[in-house]
């Protein structure tokens, strides 16, 4: 179990990672899932590298991309 919740931390971080690279000051993310323990996993990943929570928004007429979750990059 231990090496398949990495493989998913790592997933979760890979856009949030490539946005910190390419120097980019805001990050957004979206989910399908309207899971308030999902998120929180998400946010807590892409948190780990950097990043800022600073809105998450509901959008129903696009159920792919239900919510959206935008980060800023956080002050050192």
């Amino acid at each position: 179990m231990g090496w398949f919740k990495n493989w998913g931390h790592s997933q979760m971080r890979k856009g949030a990672i490539a946005a910190r690279e390419r120097g980019e000051a805001t990050y957004v993310h979206t989910l399908a899932n309207s899971s308030d323990q999902i998120h929180q996993r998400y946010i807590t990943a892409i948190e780990s590298e950097g990043w800022k929570l600073t809105s998450r928004q509901e959008n129903p007429a696009t159920p792919r991309q239900r919510w959206t979750l935008t980060f800023e990059r956080a002050q050192a």
